[in-house]
């Protein structure tokens, strides 16, 4: 089975160490391996090389260009059609680690972007292989970083053409060009084909260096350097090939159909690119020339070409506004003449991370960490604040995946479905029981089955005792009943009589135990509802027995509870105390004699305004009453990040064109994340950094500044600065805490927006949303309205009466107007809310 692999390329030379690396690492049953590397490096060449070396060990290759998630998908729902195991990806990768193909199978994924979009597309399983090739270094699985040729390798690959080219030209060439191997077989073409000699190639691409780092490109000049002499070349030889390489560069798609060049759009376009586009053997010409010069790659069998990305950038670089515009426009005409359907999108939580949901995962993850290993007994509260459709069932999904990854064991609870069932307490234990259990071996299952049955009946008392006790005395009554009633003699009689009452005794005890388990050993909700009613500290009970589970627990306990905002208020508020109840009672010693067992921790996603409408009205209060309850229960609320304009372009771009380039070309990107780096975890550095870049490169880097922030000496440095607010703060330690637990999250929250607000400004709206929430969530609606608490004569035209009070509260106003940091201005307040 062989799915879209290229054609070997005959002139490929060297890397013998790296494919042997390869080779070792792959045939000791390790499932995959990334070659990370610069563009033009040779990782998809070699990922080739190594395929073609060892066809002979696979009795399947796939191919996937991945720089497209749409075509990793559809690659892959084709292979489950293929092997006959559904139309999904899902299905394909089941197969694929199940063993199916029964032989063994390979399964490239070129052109990664990174980890994030990859992940759940990587096959699985001891049967078989996968490659990776991405520029990305980051990957959790083994990689292959991949550097430029060895001289010696650079002189093989330009004396391979008969150029009659020394190997003193050779070694001008190669150091001229940096050995980059695209850039030497691009060089070693271009001699070929030209019959020029390589000390005119070398003189003009003197020439093209000076020009270009002239007119100050210099960071990548040296790269457009290379393209820039055999573009030239094209300009003078051939206009219609140059034309046509200026389209292929707005294309999309990373391998490009032929078939997409066929139909002559209605579009205005130039003469030479109408020629190339309405004449068959023209457009053949020009393909030629591209092939020949090694700009332009031509997979016949697959009808399909490609353009690398460098040669796009130089290519791009050339072109005016006007005739990039127009390309561009021509590119979207020819591609949506293919492609006239949109994929439809299901409102079911994401698998794939077009938000940055997976990064603010890893921000989490990594807080539950930190504060497991500081204090291993101390529980944890989070709440993913955020209105319905903000991604709260995404980021869950993201985060179980992290936090299992990361040795957790994780109890995923859907309120709503659950609802029904009452009890909360009952369901909340049922299924950390269901995980405990199903998270030892299967040998090891029955023993802490019955362990945990004989610690509810312990609890029970003498209710479930004395149920036994009437089951067996009903037992053995009837088990003598069936005896008497067996007449006659012979040998069968005897056996009978001996059966038939063993049999009986065992059957009423079997199913009366199980009925008395439902009912008396919280093994049904009504059963749970029973205990509650006749035990007379039932919460204490359940408390003790959810410390038992902890202990025998081989992981620490991770809750996530989704859907809490769908359900009516009085299931709300039930569920909220009994989480309540389960944590701040435990871990504690109930036995002084009993070790503490770990700590659970809950993530509670949840819109705050509904939590807050449930409280208020269970309890006949005013909504204050519900933002008090959830400050007492939370330690931690982490708002769901907002949509920014550049956000949202790039979100429905996503959709509508999955894989769809980059708007920020990736050398600018590089040079972001490398000033980020040099800022050595400094806040305040790194904020500068961000606030000096344009809103669509600090969208492209935000992951890499978060978790820049996120250090060691991040951390250090933020405590120092914050300390002078701490007259600011009500004077008692949770308050401290609180505040820079949410200062932190914010800012990570922030910083994935992609919004660089100053430290100081940041500070206070944390502390404004700690102490005078409903005031906060009031001015995140109308940031203008904070016009009334820095002039209290406009309270009443700005506030609403049941917040007018708080908004005129002398302490309030120094807030907002604290320095430095203040005035908190409405610009100010956008910002900090993500708005901005």
């Amino acid at each position: 089975m062989w799915n879209a692999v290229p054609p070997r390329n005959p002139r490929f030379v060297g890397r013998d160490p790296v494919l042997a690396g390869m080779r070792d690492h792959l045939s000791k049953g390790r499932p995959g391996l990334a070659l990370t590397g610069m563009g033009g490096i040779g990782k998809t060449q070699i990922a080739l090389e190594y395929l073609y070396r060892h066809v002979d060990d696979y009795d399947a290759v796939w191919w996937i260009s991945a720089a497209d998630i749409k075509s990793v998908r559809e690659s892959f729902a084709e292979l489950g059609q293929r092997l006959a195991v559904g139309h999904d990806a899902r299905a394909a990768l089941r197969a694929l680690a199940e063993g199916v193909p029964s032989g063994r199978w390979l399964v490239v994924l070129d052109g990664a972007s990174g980890p994030v979009e990859i992940e759940p597309y990587l096959p699985d399983g001891p049967h078989g292989h996968f490659i990776v090739t991405s520029r990305n270094p980051e990957w959790p699985f083994p990689t292959f970083g991949i550097e430029v040729f060895s001289r010696r390798e650079s002189l093989r690959l330009l004396t391979l053409r008969d150029t009659g080219m020394t190997a003193e030209d050779a070694d001008r060439i190669a150091e001229a060009v940096g050995d980059l191997p695209l850039a030497i077989e691009q060089a070693s073409a271009w001699i070929a084909v030209t019959g020029d000699t390589p000390e005119t190639y070398l003189r003009m691409f003197d020439s093209a260096l000076k020009e270009l780092t002239s007119s100050g490109e210099s960071p990548q000049a040296d790269l457009s350097a290379i393209w820039t002499v055999s573009l030239r070349t094209l300009s003078e030889k051939h206009p219609g090939a140059e034309a046509l390489l200026g389209l292929l560069t707005f294309f999309e798609a990373t391998r490009i159909s032929r078939a997409d060049l066929k139909t002559v759009p209605t579009v205005e376009i130039p003469a030479a690119l109408e020629r190339v586009l309405t004449d068959p053997v023209e457009q053949s010409k020009a393909l030629r020339e591209l092939n020949r010069y090694a700009i332009v790659k031509i997979d016949h069998r697959q009808g399909t070409l490609q353009v690398h990305r460098l040669v796009r950038d130089a290519v791009q670089r050339r072109l005016d506004e006007d005739t990039a515009d127009q390309l561009g426009r021509l590119a979207n005409v020819l591609e949506d003449r293919v492609a006239v359907d949109v994929e439809w999108s299901t409102d079911t939580p994401a698998e794939v991370d077009l938000l940055k949901r997976d990064a603010l995962a890893a921000v989490l993850t990594r807080r539950l960490t930190e504060t497991r290993e500081r204090d291993p007994r101390s529980s944890l509260l989070i709440h993913l604040d955020g209105a319905w459709g903000s991604g709260k069932s995404t980021l869950l999904n993201f985060l179980g995946r992290r936090l299992t990854g990361s040795g957790y064991l994780v109890v995923r609870y859907d309120a709503w479905q659950q609802s029904r069932l009452s009890p909360p307490w009952w369901s909340l234990l049922s299924a950390l029981r269901r995980k405990v259990v199903t998270d030892r071996k299967r040998w090891e299952r029955g023993r802490l089955r019955l362990r945990e049955t004989a610690e509810r009946a312990r609890r029970s008392g003498a209710q479930y005792l004395l149920a036994l006790v009437l089951l067996s005395v009903t037992a053995g009554g009837l088990a003598l009943a069936v005896r008497a009633a067996i007449g006659g003699a012979g040998p069968f009689a005897e056996v009978l009589k001996i059966t038939a009452p063993a049999v009986t005794a065992l059957g009423i005890l079997w199913t009366g135990s199980r009925v008395a388990a439902r009912m008396l050993l919280w093994g049904s909700a009504r059963g749970a509802r029973l205990f509650e009613q006749s035990d007379t500290n039932p919460m204490g009970r359940v408390a003790e027995h959810f410390d038992w589970l902890l202990r025998h627990s081989r992981k620490p306990v991770v809750f996530l509870i989704d859907d809490l905002d769908r359900c009516k208020d009085v299931q709300v508020v039930e569920s909220m105390e009994a989480i309540q109840t389960l944590v701040r009672d435990a871990p504690r010693r109930h036995d002084p004699a009993a070790p503490l067992p770990p700590a659970a921790y809950f993530v509670v996603a949840a819109d705050g305004a509904w939590l807050r409408k449930a409280y208020a009205a269970e309890y006949g209060a005013t909504d204050s009453l519900g933002y008090q309850f959830l400050d007492k229960l939370f330690q931690l609320t982490v708002p769901m990040p907002a949509l920014s304009a550049t956000a949202q372009q790039r979100f429905l771009g996503r959709l509508l064109r999955p894989g769809s380039a980059e708007t920020v070309p990736w050398q600018e990107v590089e040079q972001a994340k490398e000033r980020i780096g040099d800022a050595d975890g400094n806040e305040q550095a790194v904020v500068g950094t961000l606030a000096a870049m344009s809103p669509e490169l600090r969208d492209a880097v935000a992951v890499d500044a978060t978790h820049a922030l996120l250090g060691t000496s991040a951390r250090t440095q933020r405590e120092h600065i914050l300390r002078k607010f701490a007259p600011l703060l009500p004077p008692n330690p949770r308050s401290i805490k609180l505040f820079l637990n949410n200062y932190t999250i914010l800012r990570a929250v922030r910083t994935l927006e992609g919004v660089a607000v100053d430290i100081d400004s940041l500070a206070l709206w944390t502390i404004l949303r700690h102490r005078w929430p409903a005031v906060a969530d009031a001015l995140q609606r109308e940031p203008d309205a904070v016009r009334g608490i820095i002039e209290p004569l406009w309270c009443s035209e700005t506030f609403p009466d049941e917040l007018q009070a708080m908004a005129r509260s002398p302490e309030l106003r120094a807030v907002v107007m604290h320095r430095p940091g203040g005035p908190l201005t409405p610009d100010v307040i956008r910002q900090c809310c993500g708005t901005a």
